[in-house]
């Protein structure tokens, strides 16, 4: 028997998830006849898996190269054998990195597949009884065919089903991670299928809070994709590693603010520090390091041409992704005004109210949060941004989950601050207070600390003023 190659990414990682996850077992096990599947070896370990599931009621997880011990001895080709231990094998040394963080996109994923195996197996049954004319057995073929289908659940009757009620209240399945500081209060907790977006004028520092948005999904073990329609790849890159680092390409003088604690209240301070431009070998031992600290997580960097990208091209783009085994758990987009629309006949408004749409479904169907940016209009350039700044179409904010504004007044930009407001958030009550960050944008850091503005001290003219007044 030759050796056969894995050659279907999708069957691969279907039978990694059954061995590594507990809930893609429940969810895929009842619909999963082993039959499905094309390459033999995999067969066989579904098997495997699922006489295991069946009786302990959870994945094997370690325990594979156990079972391959019990039942070697069962399999009468040594090829076979083979095939299943270079298999398990592999997953030994890969196992910290197999599970997927977002397990609800990749069992729809390992849902689909299945779908078109069933109907590839059930259209080569039909045609060989038809070729060999067993019309009836083809017939009944047809009526003992089973789609491939998740079961949707019972309805919930909310007068009576108590125990599913109060879960709804208690789990937080869907919870992925949330910031440090009064800005991780001021934004909220971070949900699968959110949809952010950051309003802010020119040159304020959004392509620095979308890359900051998702080194902080890193540094939760997080998977994180993001497509840039304004920079270069290179200058991508250059950006995103210095936000996640604090490496730099030269040397640079740089001025950080900082807060002081003053009577209650923060006061800011400033201090100069001199960096170094790192070499390749310091790239290469931070890339280490950096690979130990967020194990799973992972970054990926993709650069479009402006107005190049519609949505459902990103679509495409993600699906390739997934047939890699990359299942992120943040999509950002820098940014979605400058994407194409998909309904090019309808006036510029409009086009940019689909794309808006079409995002938020996208974070939906793909169990991800969506990150993306908006401009304002020239109004809200040197003062601080409000909900009607909305360039082109508010409509945009209907659409998202919650919508955090960028404000730099002419004092923030002198002394390196920056005032974020909620503008629009779906749950909850919106938090009316502001907060002020201070940053550094030359290590592509737009958020150092946070702190309410209401306990922030200023020191400009008209607040000297008024603590005189005091």
């Amino acid at each position: 028997m030759k050796r056969e190659k894995l050659n279907t990414l999708s069957e691969r990682d279907l039978i990694y998830q059954l061995i590594v996850s507990d809930k893609f077992c429940r969810e895929i096990i009842p619909v999963l006849n082993p039959k499905m599947l094309e390459i033999v070896y995999v067969r066989t370990i579904a098997i495997w898996i699922k006489d295991y599931f069946e009786k302990f009621k959870e994945a094997p997880k370690k325990n594979m190269m156990k079972l391959y011990r019990t039942h070697v001895e069962e399999l009468n080709d040594e090829a076979l054998q083979d095939n299943i231990l270079t298999f398990l094998e592999k997953l030994n040394r890969d196992y910290e990195k197999i599970k997927v963080s977002n397990e609800d996109f990749a069992i729809q994923n390992a849902i689909k597949y299945l779908k078109v195996r069933s109907l590839k197996n059930f259209s080569e049954d039909i045609d060989a009884y038809i070729n060999s004319g067993e019309i009836e057995r083809a017939e009944n073929c047809v009526t003992k065919f089973r789609k491939v289908e998740i079961a949707s659940g019972e309805g919930v009757s909310l007068l009576d089903d108590f125990d599913i009620i109060t879960s709804s209240f208690t789990e937080e399945q869907d919870f992925l991670f949330a910031y440090p500081g009064d800005f991780g209060r001021l934004l909220g907790d971070i949900h699968r299928e959110d949809f952010i977006a950051f309003l802010a004028p020119m040159k304020a520092g959004k392509t620095f809070s979308l890359i900051d948005f998702g080194i902080e999904a890193l540094k939760n073990n997080l998977k994180v994709v993001m497509y840039s329609l304004e920079m270069s790849r290179t200058n991508m890159i250059k950006r995103v590693w210095t936000t996640l680092s604090g490496q730099t390409t030269k040397d640079i003088e740089i001025e950080i603010p900082y807060f002081v604690e003053d009577e209650g209240k923060w006061r800011i301070e400033k201090k100069v520090v001199n960096k170094k431009a790192s070499s390749v070998l310091e790239v290469q031992k931070k890339q280490r390091s950096l690979k130990r600290l967020f194990r799973g997580g992972a970054f990926r960097i993709y650069a479009e041409p402006a107005y190049s990208l519609t949505v459902e091209s990103l679509e495409n783009k993600l699906d390739d992704l997934a047939y890699e085994g990359f299942y992120p758990d943040v999509i950002i987009i820098d940014y979605a005004d400058i994407m194409a629309p998909s309904d090019t006949k309808s006036d510029y408004r409009n086009q940019i109210d689909g794309i808006w749409k079409r995002l938020r479904a996208l974070a939906q169907k793909r169990k991800a949060v969506v990150v993306t940016a908006s401009q304002t209009n020239r109004g809200a350039i040197s003062r601080e941004v409000e909900a009607e700044d909305t360039a082109e179409d508010i409509r945009k904010i209907a659409h998202v989950t919650s919508m955090v504004s960028i404000s730099k007044t002419k004092y923030c930009k002198q002394n390196k601050l920056a005032i974020f407001s909620q503008l629009a958030i779906r749950d909850g009550e919106p938090e009316m207070r502001k907060v002020v960050a201070t940053q550094n944008l030359a290590l592509g850091r737009p958020i150092l600390e946070s702190h309410w503005k209401d306990d922030v001290i200023f020191d400009d003219k008209e607040n000297k003023t008024e603590r005189k007044r005091k």
